[in-house]
């Protein structure tokens, strides 16, 4: 069969995120003699300068391509984007539409009731799933499938128990000029050509906000090390990448697992070749584990602080402390590498005070790079069972009721015009000098000078 899969139109990131989950789907696909386009509405959104053109351009590849299942990769702040796009292909495709991912998984029942265009949704992690479909198996057969006329809901979401099963990711299908053009957002403050890697599934914590468990469910799996290691020497010998992100949750919630893959690294002098970057829980860093990391040439962590209040923290189910968020940038530093602190705001009882006393404790403990997010109810969530109102049940996934949903925090004391008056006469100059100094404080003067020629003197 011929599968064309599609990824959501979102605004211009300066980060190159590539959507990796696809390249595994792709590669399993292809592995069983199928085959296999990407259609990405994101980037070409990005070339070709508008959605209405997308659209365009994504019509005729669908009637060149003549695919027999087209399948829509979905996020919740993106679901009417999805929307749109099964309302507008329904005029000319009659095949199998199949949405998956996120907010997918999140709301089976509901994804199809809200887009009637939609045959199937795939639940949990997608590999098997499509190729089942692809391979003309029953639907009610299919672990992870929800079809929409059996009014069946007891399907089990997917998993694949053994990730070594899985064939290695197929990066073909990306453009991978463009998500691995040097730039110093993706391993952040740090100007490199990155591509990402997965080694693991799955998380060991319960966080209210997190949607880490929607798709791949409790607990951890990891791919063996050989694995990891002919994954990144491919990137390397293939597209001639200078860094690896390595986006698992936590990469060190296997001590043995993240020192073997360390240990290899170094065997194969792959330190030499590339710098990298992983994401990491607070509980799970030490100084022994650190050592290793910077010998194997890990150049920054990414830690999910969240906030320096204790009481947030709890609100939240994170198992740390702001005390412990701060002992460990000072480990960082005295290991060599660089920390990135994710933090929220939007929290209960929060007000303008509570956000300029946490830029005077990033300027007092001094993270090297760091980022600010509302705080958002995703489906399937905790903290949308809790707090979310139903929302995505009671209201149509229009663009506009998206948006102003996950664009407006619930708990705060903040209103509307304090926030924006706070981000552009305080945030912004913050953010603008700290990150300069980030800037040059990691990267040698011939590669400022680069930066600063391609942002004043070449097109991106």
């Amino acid at each position: 069969m011929k599968i064309l899969l599609v990824t959501p139109l979102a605004g211009y990131t300066a980060t190159r995120w590539m959507p990796l989950g696809l390249s595994y789907i792709a590669s399993m696909l292809k592995k069983n003699n199928h085959t296999v386009k990407l259609y990405d509405r994101f980037l070409r959104a990005h070339i070709l300068g508008g959605e209405e053109v997308v659209n365009i351009e994504m019509k005729s590849e669908i009637l060149r391509f003549k695919p027999d299942i087209i399948g829509f990769s979905t996020v919740s702040p993106l679901i009417y984007d999805t929307l749109e796009c099964v309302q507008y292909i329904r005029d000319f495709y009659n095949g199998i539409i199949i949405a998956g991912g996120h907010h997918a998984t999140a709301m089976p029942e509901h994804t199809l009731k809200k887009i009637p265009g939609i045959d199937f949704v795939a639940a949990g992690e997608g590999e098997y799933t499509m190729l089942s479909l692809a391979d003309g198996k029953d639907p009610c057969s299919i672990p992870g499938l929800f079809p929409r006329d059996t009014g069946n809901s007891s399907f089990q979401f997917a998993q694949t128990s053994n990730l070594d099963e899985l064939p290695q990711p197929d990066y073909e299908i990306f453009d991978m000029d463009y998500y691995t053009r040097a730039n110093s957002y993706t391993i952040k403050g740090i100007y490199l050509r990155v591509a990402p890697i997965l080694v693991s599934r799955g998380c060991v914590n319960n966080c209210k906000f997190c949607t880490e468990s929607l798709t791949y469910g409790k607990g951890v799996r990891f791919h063996s090390t050989d694995y990891v290691i002919e994954n990144i020497e491919r990137l390397i010998a293939d597209y001639s990448v200078e860094g690896i992100y390595f986006t698992d949750n936590n990469f060190l919630s296997s001590y043995s697992h993240a020192e073997n893959i360390c240990r290899k690294i170094i065997a194969r002098n792959l330190h030499k070749k590339i710098k990298w970057a992983i994401q990491a829980g607070t509980t799970s860093v030490n100084n022994e584990i650190l050592g290793l990391l910077a010998e194997a040439g890990c150049v920054k962590i990414e830690f999910g602080m969240e906030s320096i209040k204790d009481s947030n923290l709890k609100s939240m189910n994170k198992n740390a402390t702001a005390d412990l968020n701060e002992i460990v940038l000072s480990l960082c530093r005295k290991n060599g590498i660089k920390a990135h602190s994710y933090f929220m705001i939007g929290f209960e009882g929060e007000n303008i005070s509570d956000l300029d006393n946490f830029l005077s404790w990033i300027n007092k403990f001094r993270p090297h790079t760091f980022s600010l997010s509302l705080l958002s109810i995703y489906p399937g969530t905790l903290l949308y069972e809790a707090s979310g109102n139903k929302f995505f049940e009671k209201n149509t996934w229009t663009r506009n009721n998206i948006e102003n949903y996950f664009k407006h925090d619930k708990f705060s004391n903040i209103t509307k015009e304090e926030r924006s008056e706070w981000y552009l006469k305080t945030f912004k100059p913050f953010c603008r000098k700290y990150f300069r100094k980030a800037l040059l404080q990691a990267n040698p003067v011939s590669t400022i000078l680069k930066m600063a020629y391609k942002k004043y003197f070449l097109k991106n």
